[in-house]
């Protein structure tokens, strides 16, 4: 009889795992949508931050598919959230995302199609904003590509100069459109064409100069293949022009740059416990204080930071926000640090336009370091990021919170103009100003405030 209770608890118990694991889909069913977006930010963040270190076909083919790999993880992630709050608050933000996944890959198709429902979802929102801009960019510089394409067909094979330039121009602009639209493998193709079949173009060594700055700054590709090798051209081939004079500094302060960055990596790796780092890869919990060798976590602090500044120098944002985060990952312990590390990777973001993350990396400061010397910059700057995205009842409260800290803040005079204006109420219709932008309502018209109803539509 006690054999048949077990049997049957446990049939009562394996019934209860399939109806949760059912109905929730494991435990990933009750993760919430804030902590699912952070995870999706953080996998195309790794897809960003991904390095090229090699300078061979074979280990370029190797990189490009395990970015991609990274890419795909981080789609599924943002549609996953779509699927589960196709109109929740992080809807947007996903389908910009995945647009912009889309647009690293070509497909425009799907770009404008995610786009159009960040439209759909809010016209007048930042991120309608950004896609309605997005969604023109594409439209038009793809029709540019077609027309354009079709004269320098038409022209490349006549001999006359007219012909010739036109059909130069014409292979400019294809190339041009292809870079605003973020193609950059086939922006690089069409200028280097354009260099070789029109080897006399008055603009070839712009172009040729051009092609090293997307490799430098769009692709963060440093190698002898990249970017490097395409300033080496520019002043080989073009020893007389201003670009090349151009080329040969860039490249001067950039092996200085380069040079102290993979300097500081190596001081890294030698201030590193191998033995805690290796036990801390199988998944096991090894505090940060143990991850260095003694007396070293310090010195790997400065190191993390010189890289980053390194970065910064490079105008690789992308690469100082990842030296940063694993300045706060592996030294935890450096409560001050952290602090500057999780404020100057906010600063990165902003200045990068990415101003969610941006919030993001601010209220980390707020939790990790509330005492930091850099709260009250980080309050104004987020404060500031929210009005940028049209948050404005955040906002408004971010800047009355950066008037509480002093009157002797830096910004003090702005945030208070700032209030200032947010407390307006032109029409006198009992609605601030930052109240009226957050409806989407005019605070010009006293009819219009948020919440009044519209007038129905006549059956006539």
């Amino acid at each position: 009889m006690n054999r048949l209770k077990v049997l049957c608890l446990n049939f009562a118990l394996a019934g209860l795992a399939v109806i949760i694991v059912g109905c929730s889909g494991g435990m990933s069913g009750i993760v919430p949508l804030s902590a699912k977006i952070q995870n999706a930010d953080r996998k195309l963040a790794e897809a960003e931050q991904l390095q090229f270190k090699g300078d061979t076909k074979e280990e370029k083919t190797t990189f490009d598919a395990e970015k991609k790999e990274l890419y795909d993880d981080a789609l599924r992630r943002y549609l996953e959230i779509i699927e589960a709050a196709p109109q929740g608050k992080y809807a947007q933000r996903a389908h910009f995302q995945v647009a912009e996944i889309y647009k690293k890959r070509y497909d425009w198709d799907s770009s404008v199609q995610h786009f159009q429902s960040i439209v759909d979802l809010s016209p007048t929102g930042y991120y309608a904003s950004r896609a309605k801009s997005g969604i023109a960019d594409i439209r038009k510089n793809r029709r540019i590509i077609q027309e354009k394409r079709r004269i320098y067909q038409n022209r490349r094979l006549l001999e006359d100069d007219e012909s010739q330039t036109l059909a130069a121009k014409a292979l400019y602009d294809v190339a041009k459109a292809y870079e605003t639209i973020g193609n950059y493998p086939e922006a690089v193709e069409n200028y280097e064409k354009l260099i070789a079949e029109f080897s006399e173009y008055k603009l070839t060594p712009q172009v040729q100069f051009q092609i090293g700055n997307i490799y430098f700054y769009r692709l963060h590709d440093y190698s002898n293949s990249g970017g490097w090798g395409a300033f080496v051209k520019v002043i080989e081939a073009y020893p007389e022009s201003f670009e090349a004079r151009e080329a040969e500094t860039l490249l001067k302060k950039s092996s200085r740059t380069l040079t102290q960055i993979a300097q500081e990596m190596e001081l890294i790796e030698s201030y590193k416990n191998k033995k805690a780092f290796d036990y801390r890869d199988t998944g096991r919990y090894v505090p940060s204080t143990e991850l260095w060798k003694m007396g070293y976590s310090d010195h790997a602090v400065q190191a993390y930071q010189e890289v980053a500044r390194g970065w910064e120098k490079m105008r690789n944002y992308t690469f100082a926000i990842a030296a940063y985060d694993k300045l706060v990952e592996y030294i935890s312990h450096r409560k001050f640090a952290v602090a500057d590390a999780l404020f100057q990777t906010g600063v990165l973001y902003q200045k990068n336009g990415e101003l969610e993350r941006a919030i993001d990396a601010y209220h980390r400061l707020f939790e990790k370091a509330p005492e930091s010397t850099w709260r009250a910059e980080a309050v104004y700057n987020q404060a500031v990021c929210f009005q940028s995205i049209r948050e404005f009842n955040e906002a408004y409260r971010g800047f009355k919170a950066y008037m509480s800290l002093g009157d002797d803040g830096k910004y003090y005079r702005e945030a208070e103009q700032r209030v200032r204006q947010f407390e307006l109420d032109q029409d006198g219709d009992g609605y601030k100003f930052y109240k009226e932008q957050e409806a989407g309502t005019s605070d010009q018209d006293a009819d219009d405030f948020p919440g009044a109803q519209q007038p129905a539509a006549s059956g006539m």
